[in-house]
């Protein structure tokens, strides 16, 4: 699977206003800078195929500043945009299984070498994402906004709207369903190299 890298928006990260923003602008402004590349990362690893993924990102950052008003201070801004992730990664894989958007060529995808992708190896990440694949929705989010969002179980109960048992016990499954996939696909390997 290959992934798109995250482009850089000058108009917002870079160029500075020459008129005084609002308070809520500026809010939604650094919240984008400040977690544009992590939602970006964590949408590609909640299923969104990696053509889709700046449409969704660009989605969840609309949210962000549609919703800014509701915010509480009741958990940290990204935890909340994590909930918003999780939401809009959800409707855009339901729309994609129903027909209702057209995934790009594969090669539209390819065009940019992604910065994960260079750190990692394409190889490993399409591991990661073909293991990420086998393990049931729920469990693939709660393991998603812990390993990658590095988010707390009872901030991932308050994303996810779930109880904080529910999220230990997906996780637990989680983790073990991924420790088994991974053996499983290191012995594989071995067999394969040891064949050659």
């Amino acid at each position: 699977m290959t992934e798109t890298k995250p482009p850089v928006h000058s108009a917002v990260v870079g160029a500075q206003p020459r008129q005084r923003r609002d308070p809520a602008s500026a809010w939604v402004v650094d919240a984008y800078r400040t977690h544009f590349r992590s939602t970006w990362a964590l949408v590609g690893r909640l299923g969104v195929p990696p053509s889709h993924v700046e449409d969704v990102v660009q989605e969840i950052f609309l949210v962000l500043h549609r919703r800014r008003a509701d915010f509480r201070n009741e958990s940290s801004v990204q935890t909340w945009l994590h909930g918003i992730a999780l939401r809009v990664a959800r409707r855009h894989r339901t729309r994609v299984r129903r027909g209702q958007t057209d995934p790009l060529p594969a090669q539209a995808a390819a065009k940019t070498p992604s910065i994960e992708s260079a750190v990692h190896g394409r190889a490993a990440l399409a591991r990661l994402d073909a293991l990420l694949a086998q393990l049931p929705q729920e469990q693939r989010e709660v393991f998603v906004l812990a390993e990658v969002a590095q988010l707390r179980a009872p901030e991932i109960a308050q994303v996810m709207g779930t109880k904080l048992n529910t999220v230990y016990s997906r996780l637990r499954l989680a983790r073990s369903r991924m420790k088994a996939s991974l053996s499983a696909l290191q012995k594989a390997e071995g067999g394969n190299h040891g064949a050659a």
